[in-house]
Order: C-alpha cells, then structure tokens, then sequence
C-alpha cells in the first residue's frame, strides 16, 4: 500500500503548475546553454564536455552545470533513455566496479582509482561521496514550459525491501527567470542484519540568462545514515554454505546488532554571477522572424560557495569483549575504550566558505593572438571542529573506572580555522575543430598551515578530424598539484581510535587522454572510446592495516586503460567497458588489475507505433585482490595486513542482473531479477570484502513519469 502511495504522490509532484509564454528566447552566445540530450544520443556519440559528436537535439529544454572557479556553463543532459534505465544505484551510475558493504546507499568506493574523488577536506565523508550531489552537479534549465520528471523503484523481500524515490520540476517565470528544485530518498533495509541505509539529496535552484547579465545560485542538502553491523563473524556463511548450512541472511551472525550507526549530514550552497559586455547582432532564425544574439567581448565575475559537513558515530552501549571492543581484536587491535566505556558519541564537523572575483576576455576579440584569457582571485577559510583529546582530559572532570575499561572525561571541542588566499589564470581557445585548448593555473601563496604554497598547473587539449568519412575525437589532458593534506588526515580523537601526525604536502601529477570513434565498422554509430590515464602520486595518504592514516613518501604510480564499444547487429545490441589498471605498490593501494560491465539485449523500437521496448542481460565483473576491510569507527576502508592469516582476495565473482525495459512515450517502466546466478553459482565468493556480501536474488521494479519535454 506504501508503495503505491509514493507512486500517487509522485505523480501528482511531477503535475505542472503553470505553462510558459511561446516567445523565442533571446540567445547568449559564449558557449553557454546548450540543449539537453537524451542518454541514448549522449551514449551512442560519447558526448562529453570535452567534445560534442552529438546528433541535433529534439528537445526544446536546455540545461547546465556551472563548472570551475569561473562558473562555466558546461552542456548536460537528463536520462530520458531506456539504456541502463534499471540501474537504480547512483554509485553504479558512476564507475562500473564498486567496493560496498553491499546494502544500497552503505559507505561505497569505486573499485577504479581514476574513477575516485581523492581530494577532499572531510575525510569522514568520502565513503558517500559517490552518492553526493554538489551544487556544481546541480541542473540548471531554460525551458518552454515546466518540466517535471519522477522515479521510482522498489525491491527486495516484503520486510526487508529498499526503496528510492527521485525527481525534478523546473519552471520558467519569463524567458530568462527560472526556478527548480529536486529530491531524491532512499530507504534500503539491506538482506543482512543491521545494515539499513537512509540517505536523501534535496535542493533548490535558480537561474536568470539576460542578454548582459546572468547568475545561478543553488543549495544542496545531503544526509546518510548507516547502520553498522561490523560484518560477518565468519565470511564462511557466504563462502562455504555446505559447512554452516543454509542460512536465512537475517539470522547471520555479525558483530553488533542495531546497537552502532552513524550519520553524515552536509549542506552545500553557491551563487555564479556574471556580467557580459560585448557587441550585439540579429540572426535569421525562421524565414519570418529574427532574433538578437550577444557576442560578449569582456565578461566580469563574481562566485561564491559555501559548504558544511558534519559526521557523528552513534554507540549505544559498549561492553568488554563484545560490540565495537571485539571487533578491533579481530583486526588484530587491542584498542579498549579511550575515555567513555558506556558509550560513543563521537562528532566532528567542517565548514568551509569561498569566494572567486574574475575577468574574462573573450577569443573572438583578441585580434593579435586568436584566444580568450582569464584572471581571477581567490579567497577561502575554513574552519575545523573536533574533539580536543588534550583540552578534555586537562579540564580536570575525569571519571575513572574499576573495571579497566578506561575513564570518562568531559568532552571539549575546539575549533581550527585554515585560510587560502590566491590567484589563478585561464589561456583558452575553443573556436574551430582542428585544435582547441585550455591552460591554466593556480598559485596560493597563503595556503593553511604549510609553510609550501599550493599550486595546480594543467592543460586540456581536444582535436576533431575525419578518419575516412567517419569522425574521430583526440583528447589529451595533464595536471600537475601540490596541496596540504587534509586537517582530519593528520589530527582525530575518538573513542575507539585517535592519531596524531604531521604529514608533508602531496604531489599528483596525473596524464590522461582519449579516442574516439563514434561510428566505426560494424558499430553502426555507436562506437568505441579508448582512454588511457597515468598517475603519479607523491605522499599519497592511505589507511594502513590498523585503520589510521599513513603517509606513503615514496611515489606511487597507477596505470589505467579503459575500452568502451557499443556494437550492433540488426536489433542485437552488445554493450562492453573494459578497465585494466596496474598499482605501483599493492600493500598501499590495492585494484583489481581487471574490471568488465558488460550488457547484451535486443530492442524494439515503435512497436505499435508507440511503444520500445529492451530486454536483456547484465554482468559486472572484477578481478580477484586484496580488497580493503571496513573500519565503523571511522567509516574508512583500509588496507589488510600482509602478515595477517586473514589476507584474502575478494572478487572473480559474475554478477548477473536480466532485465525487461518498457517506454511508451513519457512513461518508462522496468522489472529486474537481480543477481539471479546466486541460485546456481557454484562458487559462493560474492563478498565486496571481509564480512560483507552482495545482496543475494530478488526481484525490484521502476517506473519513470517526464512530462513537459
């Protein structure tokens, strides 16, 4: 009954309120609003923001994002297509190889290093990054009348079913002022004990595209929450069910039954403000009507973003030789309690707030040189709250206890505040196909508590040509970063684990490019991408075998090498990505040297005139490796230990998904069996690591409702 109600109210959410004037808009022609594409036409032409293969869209909704320091409209579209439609897991959206702990919306990492958010400055958020919505991922519309779509899908055992509700309206009040807002929910109670998730994304947007004057502003708010259940007690109830017998998931035996869950909470805000003055001029648009279009030859901007995170582990109760306590000594830790033996409430929070004043000189102006330049400043601070271990044991309420379980203190918080000041420069042309080009930089030189500056150089290169008939794309892309570790990577104190250390600023030097051929022999348009990308890491920090940060001062290298087709045989479709990567250093940063998504389906198009429809098979697979374990107490994956008996490879394990797909019109509906191998696979090693496990087969289902495209 409860589902039914979420797809009612859906559906009304998705209802437009208003309609808007058919006036033709006025154009702004400084690469900015672009029409948005379907992922089918996105796919099938690798259409990227580096370069557009693009069939000409048939919508009349344009969308952006505004990207970089300078707030540049980059082209984006929405999933309107059937491909990948029953793909409900937005980290799975983002990487075709994952290491979870296996419920939807659990602390997740891309099992492909390139494929990783690295930097950040709240390190207890990264384990949800993938699922993280910031402002600059926000879309913004210019559309003829509102828009509105909505998702919905559900699945699982009737008691222990996951759920996921996402939408968008958006609504132009003239030709230039436009208004939105977004949300997206899920509730997943997970196959296993004590391992329910409920995450939300929701926000509200806003955009104004005049002739001279432009802004966007957005707010993000992103909440996760995840019940920690430590893993199995003993990975052999997946790995060798002839010798425990066959267990009902829910009666598994894990560390801690509803007794530790931790919460993450983040708002993100930012405003984009740009002023054009440049030359005007009137285009032919039909054979009857014109339209003034504005070449901007100077443009003045303003940004600002402000963001803040805030992490707490919540623990009921802890008991010696049981709960969290246990847990450490079977990763070979003897940590007991630091200072409350009855119970965790550990906190700690980030805030962050940014401003970017710039100049930008268009290309089309600069006679002398043919390229378009920028200059900006830049200023940020930071501020860092956290358990002061020193400060707290020092204040004198300190409780100690009989039981050799530790002491209780009085809990005080500091704060730090880190500030950035610098400037940056852009040397860009992206007039014409034969070569375009982006060089910039950025130097801080008041840079938070290193006495070394921070520094980003880098270069972005793409070229269009033909190979025969057919249309080719080269990239090339190089990036050079020097930067202070994160506050949090050097300073924690908790219950459970603390560290103290002074690390060196990081250097990365990363190298990467691509091909692409959206139309190539028997692809029929479809095409194949290859892309290669290198990195050098100096100083990188890892999490070491007792779950705290370690600073590798040596160079750690990783190579990756990525295949992408989408072939085509009549109405047989065969969609391939191929990933091979190679760590320098496996004790410090271990991959699967091979990762494969592949999909084969056939797909009816305009059946009865009205009606696709898809059906097919998926597969994910990943080589074997040491896969990191899982620390709750920090909600970090970190290495294994060598010379533990416990050092283990997870993967070399097919997971397989059939899938039925539906579209009639604005209407798209999908029933998927997931993981339905599990009931014959011989081998039972579908753990993402130690004492976690992917869900094993059940049925779910979606449905999709746009209108106003």
């Amino acid at each position: 009954m409860k589902s039914w109600l979420c797809i009612i109210l859906s559906l009304l959410f998705s209802m437009p309120v208003m309609a808007r004037r058919k006036d033709s808009v006025v154009t702004i022609v400084n690469g900015d609003s672009l029409p948005i594409v379907s992922t089918d036409t996105q796919k099938n032409s690798f259409k990227e923001s580096e370069g557009k293969f693009a069939s000409k869209p048939k919508s009349n909704i344009y969308s952006w994002n505004y990207k970089g320091n300078l707030a540049t409209k980059v082209n984006a579209g929405i999933d309107t297509s059937m491909n990948e439609f029953y793909v409900n897991n937005p980290a799975l959206k983002k990487t075709i190889a994952i290491q979870s702990l296996g419920n939807l919306g659990s602390p997740t990492q891309s099992a492909i290093f390139a494929d990783r958010t690295n930097k950040t400055d709240f390190i207890f958020f990264q384990p949800y990054q993938i699922y993280y919505r910031p402002t600059d991922e926000i879309l913004h519309f210019n559309t003829k009348r509102p828009f509105s779509y909505v998702n919905y899908y559900s699945g699982g055992t009737s008691n222990r079913d996951n759920r996921r509700l996402d939408g968008v309206f958006t609504v132009n009040v003239n030709k230039k002022l436009n208004f939105g807002m977004y949300g997206d929910w899920t509730k997943a109670y997970g196959a296993y004990p004590s391992l329910s998730t409920k995450n939300y994304n929701a926000g509200f947007f806003t955009s104004y595209d005049g002739f001279h004057s432009q802004f966007g502003a957005a707010i993000s708010f992103n909440g996760y929450e995840s019940y920690e259940n430590g893993g199995f007690m003993s990975d052999r109830v997946i790995t060798d069910p002839k010798n425990t017998g066959d267990m009902d998931p829910q009666t598994m035996q894990v560390y801690f039954t509803d007794n530790v869950w931790t919460k993450v909470r983040n708002w993100n805000a930012s405003f984009n403000y740009r002023d054009n003055i440049g030359i005007e001029r009137e285009v032919q648009i039909t054979k009857d009507s014109t339209a003034l279009e504005l070449i901007p030859v100077t443009s003045f901007i303003y940004t600002f973003n402000s963001e803040s995170d805030w992490r707490r582990l919540y623990e009921r109760s802890v008991s010696k030789g049981g709960g969290i306590d246990s847990f450490f000594r079977s990763y070979n830790r003897n940590d007991s309690v630091h200072f409350n033996p009855i119970s965790t409430t550990d906190s700690s929070r980030y805030w962050q707030m940014k401003h970017t004043v710039g100049i930008s000189l268009n290309e089309e102006f600069n006679t002398l040189m043919k390229f378009g330049f920028s200059a900006y400043f830049v200023a940020k601070t930071k501020k860092y709250t956290y358990l002061d271990e020193h400060r707290s044991i020092n204040s004198g309420e300190v409780t100690p206890h009989n039981d050799s379980l530790g002491y209780t203190i009085n809990p005080i918080y500091s704060t730090t505040y880190r500030n950035k000041l610098g400037v940056g420069a852009i040397l860009s042309k992206n007039q014409g196909e034969a070569l375009t080009y982006k060089l910039y930089g950025e130097y801080y030189f008041l840079d938070e508590k290193k006495t070394a500056s921070s520094l980003e150089l880098g270069a972005q290169l793409n070229s269009k040509a033909r190979w025969g008939k057919q249309p080719v794309e080269i990239g090339a892309n190089a990036k050079f970063e020097r930067y202070c570790p994160d506050f949090f990577e050097e300073y924690y104190y908790s219950n459970h684990i603390k560290w103290d250390k002074n690390f060196e600023n990081k250097q990365d030097l990363i190298i990467n490019g691509h091909l692409n051929l959206p139309s190539f022999a028997f692809y029929d348009g479809l095409g194949l991408r290859f892309s290669a990308d290198f990195r050098n890491l100096h100083n990188y920090v890892y999490w070491n075998k007792i779950a705290e940060p370690e600073q590798f001062t040596e160079n750690l290298q990783v190579l990756t090498l990525s295949l992408k087709e989408n072939a085509r045989i009549w109405r047989i479709h065969w969609d391939n990505e191929l990933v091979f990567q190679q760590s320098s250093n496996q004790d410090v940063l271990p991959l699967p040297k091979l990762c494969w998504y592949s999909t084969a389906y056939m797909k009816f198009e305009k059946l009865f005139k009205l009606l696709n429809l898809q059906f097919g098979v998926d597969m994910r697979w990943n080589a074997s490796y040491h896969a990191p374990h899982y620390m709750p107490a920090t909600g970090q994956f970190f290495v294994q230990d060598p010379e533990s008996k416990d050092y283990i490879e997870y993967g070399d394990y097919l997971h397989m998904n059939a899938y039925i797909n539906i579209q009639l019109k604005n209407l798209r509906f999908y029933v998927l069996y997931n993981h339905f191998n599990s009931l014959w696979a011989k081998r039972y090693n579908y753990l993402y690591t130690r004492g976690y496990a992917m869900d094993p087969d059940y049925v779910k289902f979606g449905l999709s409702v746009t209108l106003g495209d």
